[in-house]
């Protein structure tokens, strides 16, 4: 059975913690956006609504259209090698959710190669030129991530760290009295199942 992050609209306070706590986990970038959800009012079921967070789609379109093959299924979760990523942003186009984020970095300068060094800068009053400065390259680096359940945990940091118990895992099936377009978009991605018109 597929199995979703929920966030319970009675509960949540939209304190964000839940944000905190995988930022925390995941060096300072959170996988998951609840406060979006509660704003715009997304996939809403009765009480309850899914966070902007990886869906782990049965037929992902982001495995296929990732050239590098940094996206990779094991045990039933979908991640991302950001050692492979080349931060294209293809993954983050296809995604249906929109639960894949592209995230950039300056990338420090690479040393010229006829640079002097710090102690020749300091005593021989000796440095780099202004046009040396100007024409080093520096490069931005760009990389993908998402939602990987935290892989390598026995628990999702963004679920033990909401002190209102509003998130959880439930199964898809569960899901009750969504909008009709919300559930046929779940039901396609989610699972292989066709959409019966009914």
């Amino acid at each position: 059975m597929t199995e979703v992050v929920t966030v319970n609209l009675k509960r949540c306070e939209n304190c964000g913690v839940c944000e905190m706590a995988c930022a925390e986990r995941h060096g300072g970038k959170a996988r998951l956006k609840v406060k979006d959800v509660l704003q715009s009012r997304g996939l809403i079921f009765d009480d309850e609504a899914l966070p902007i967070v990886c869906k782990q789609c049965e037929n992902p379109a982001c495995i296929d259209v990732c050239k590098p093959k940094a996206i990779v299924r094991e045990n039933d979760v979908i991640s991302i090698d950001e050692d492979k990523c080349i931060g294209c942003g293809r993954c983050a186009k296809s995604c249906p959710f929109n639960a894949i984020f592209i995230t950039e970095t300056p990338a420090a300068p690479a040393p010229d190669a006829h640079e002097l060094s710090v102690f020749h800068m300091l005593f021989d009053r000796k440095g780099t030129s202004a046009e040396t400065e100007r024409t080093r390259k520096r490069k931005n680096t760009r990389t993908a991530y998402k939602c990987d359940r935290c892989k390598g945990y026995d628990n999702m940091a963004c679920v033990d760290a909401c002190y209102f118990r509003a998130l959880s895992k439930r199964e898809l099936s569960a899901l009750r009295n969504g909008k009709r377009e919300h559930l046929a978009l779940l039901e396609q991605r989610l699972t292989k199942k066709a959409v019966s018109e009914t």
